[in-house]
């Protein structure tokens, strides 16, 4: 009884914390010769940065689809998405297209 109890102290919690990240030292800045010109030294990786997104969608990767119903009249079906009080709304619609 007396182990089963000591082995229920010795018990953690809770997950275990995290392994703190080890700083590296910034490396070293070569000196001035005269002492009167000012050395700005900065680290070159920067891991926590957030890099520029890339631009995704250059050009269509599907086909528009549309079909010509009568005369010059179009008809297409199409998808949307707008805000809609905070939300996003995902639509589809068909829209038909008469020139004047």
């Amino acid at each position: 009884m007396l182990p089963t109890l000591l082995f229920g102290l010795q018990a953690v919690s809770g997950p275990v914390l995290p392994v703190p990240k080890v700083l590296r030292a910034a490396p070293g800045c070569d000196r001035s010769a005269d002492g009167d010109e000012v050395v700005v030294c900065a680290r070159t990786d920067q891991p926590d940065r957030l890099r520029p997104v890339p631009e995704r969608y250059t050009e269509p990767t599907i086909p528009k689809a549309e079909v010509r119903v009568f005369g010059n009249a179009r008809l297409s079906a199409e998808t949307e998405q707008a805000g809609v009080g905070g939300f996003p709304s995902n639509r589809a619609m068909m829209r038909l297209k008469i020139p004047f």
